[in-house]
């Protein structure tokens, strides 16, 4: 069962939806932000309410990926091992045609340094969503918050730094698939699993 889009989502959809179909037809340097409000029927402002830029757009996937992975790691058993755990979450990630094309298009319109650029804060931010996992996970006292805060980095920040290390090498491999993406994701989750034990 699907739940209905609430109105902040439903223009948030119709935006990316307007982006994405200018972005196709024109490319995204000969798209402007008023074109694209325009397309969803708001004004520029709203626009900015939702994107910092139009280039911004073209990672909306990235934020979909994060809500996901932060949903599901509120869900992932207990005594399940970090790494597997995450694996499931990434494999599980449902696509749909509008993200592929986003990554295509990025790929295709944007150099590789930008997007790279782009790319450290979302590895980041899934860093943190491991973390906050590894918190709920042990619940410590105010007393042993120093202590566990280190390993739990640690490891998020390895995790995370093999999952961005895949993505990396899918973008300089010019592959624009998301299952190519999966396979490189696996198998660094996979050397990182090796390596944890």
């Amino acid at each position: 069962m699907t739940r209905s889009l609430d109105a902040r989502e439903r223009t948030r959809h119709t935006l990316l939806t307007s982006a994405l179909r200018r972005f196709l037809d024109k490319g995204a340097a000969a798209t402007s932000v008023a074109d694209i409000a325009t397309d969803a029927g708001v004004t520029q402002r709203t626009f900015y309410r939702y994107f910092p830029s139009k280039e911004h757009v073209l990672f909306s996937d990235y934020d979909a990926r994060l809500d996901w992975f932060r949903a599901a790691l509120r869900v992932c058993p207990a005594r399940e091992p970090l790494v597997v755990a995450i694996r499931a979450d990434v494999e599980s990630f449902p696509y749909d045609d509008a993200l592929l094309k986003m990554a295509q298009l990025r790929t295709r319109e944007m150099e590789v340094d930008v997007i790279n650029a782009q790319l450290r804060p979302v590895q980041a931010d899934f860093a943190d969503e491991i973390v906050e996992h590894l918190r709920r996970l042990r619940k410590p006292s105010d007393a042993e918050e120093v202590e566990v805060l280190l390993p739990e980095r640690l490891r998020a920040q390895i995790i995370s730094l093999a999952m961005y290390t895949a993505l990396d090498n899918r973008l300089a491999s010019g592959a624009d698939d998301f299952e190519y993406l999966d396979h490189l994701i696996d198998s660094a989750l996979g050397l990182i699993a090796e390596g944890l034990r």
